[in-house]
């Protein structure tokens, strides 16, 4: 699966609903992960088995979806937005996951470890919620930027990074994985 990238993947109206629940909600809550990325999925077997133990190297999370059984209260609103939006791409099937990643600001760019979403094949759709100089990096060295309402859809199962930010508070996007 090559990696596809879509502008303005939501209308107008969607996207500012979706933002304001999320970005601009204070009551939205958000958990810290320790870690980025984790033994199973960080590349251990191309050689990449240094676990990260930077400063840095964590992020806030939410999980909306696992397996296709919601986790959140917020996740049938999330999936209102996007599943017609899946259905005219053919790639909303069986739901593995749907998870919010906030990562913070740091004073430089930190590229945190490759890794992959699942050890499967399936498909990836990362969604951002701002702009901001964050960015994440496929397996063959493509950057793709974080820009709002981007939806960026590919195999999970690739190596790929995320990154930090410095231009904004914190760069936000949702990760959505399909069987």
């Amino acid at each position: 699966m090559d990696v596809k990238v879509i502008d303005n993947f939501l209308d107008a109206y969607a996207f500012n609903e979706v933002q304001k629940f999320i970005v601009y909600n204070d009551k939205f809550e958000v958990f810290i992960n320790t870690k980025v990325t984790f033994d199973e999925y960080s590349g251990k077997e191309e050689g990449m088995v240094k676990q990260e133990e930077d400063n840095w190297s964590f992020y806030f999370g939410h999980t909306f979806y696992v397996n296709n059984l919601p986790q959140s209260p917020y996740a049938k609103k999330l999936l209102d937005f996007f599943v017609p939006k899946f259905q005219s791409l053919g790639i909303f099937k069986s739901l593995l996951r749907a998870k919010l990643n906030l990562y913070t600001n740091t004073s430089e760019i930190k590229e945190h470890q490759p890794h992959t979403d699942y050890q499967f094949p399936h498909t990836s759709a990362l969604f951002s919620l701002n702009t901001c100089d964050g960015f994440t990096r496929m397996n063959d060295g493509t950057k793709i930027d974080s820009v709002e309402n981007r939806m960026v859809i590919f195999d999970g199962s690739i190596l790929h990074n995320s990154s930090t930010t410095t231009n904004a508070k914190a760069r936000y996007n949702i990760n959505f994985n399909f069987l």
